[in-house]
């Protein structure tokens, strides 16, 4: 991730989006940030609380439960809006937003800001629109076919903090399987260098950088 403060690609960028005559009459203290291709726009750790309007490139946003469950809610292009949701609720700690193609978005830093927002009928139109959007789309959710071991990835590199799984029963009890199955499944991904025991009952994903085909 790359944060941008030249004035002049700012003063670009808000001629060339359908929203920057908007954004431009809020006088907020805007920047351009750009984003590889992997990189996560929105997850629970990322706190910056931004307000970011899509420029280029895509993204894949998600909805992971506890139990590994992965739901996709959208893909986002141009113009596509993030953040809305902190301006009003606390941050949602399953939603993640992830790169697809190398992105460039406009944004600014909510928190500075909410009280103008608010009073700014066509600002909280847009941001209207945006979220009922979205809702529209979570209504024909549907989870996206996932067997127990892709589950058991999706709940390490989510709802694991750092990535490391402590307990095999109560992980097991999340995921809706036996301790004897999410043993043997944690066994497999070791042996395929995925992960690695760092304890009894204790594993951290491997990351990708360090993975070796075939394990160790």
């Amino acid at each position: 991730m790359k944060k941008i403060y030249d004035k002049d690609r700012v003063r670009e960028a808000l001629r060339e989006n359908r929203h920057g005559v908007l954004l431009e009459s809020l006088d907020l203290d805007l920047f351009l940030i750009e984003y590889e291709p992997g990189e996560l726009i929105s997850a629970p750790w990322l706190d910056d609380s931004l307000f970011q309007i899509v420029l280029f490139g895509e993204l894949s946003i998600y909805f992971i439960r506890n139990d590994g469950s992965k739901y996709s809610l959208a893909a986002g292009q141009g113009s596509y809006i993030l953040g809305e949701m902190d301006l009003f609720l606390m941050k949602n700690n399953n939603i993640y937003a992830k790169v697809t193609k190398k992105l460039t978005s406009i944004a600014f830093i909510t928190k500075y800001h909410k009280e103008k927002l608010y009073q700014n009928g066509p600002f909280m139109y847009l941001v209207g629109e945006s979220m009922a959007r979205k809702m529209a789309a979570m209504t024909a959710l549907d989870a996206a076919p996932s067997s127990l071991p892709e589950r058991v990835l999706s709940y390490m590199e989510y709802q694991c903090q750092e990535g490391r799984l402590k307990g095999i029963e109560k992980t097991a009890f999340r995921l809706h399987c036996s301790p004897r199955q999410l043993q043997r499944i944690l066994n497999a991904y070791e042996k395929d260098g995925l992960v690695e025991k760092t304890g009894k009952g204790a594993y951290r994903l491997v990351p990708p950088g360090s993975q070796s085909p075939g394990g160790k």
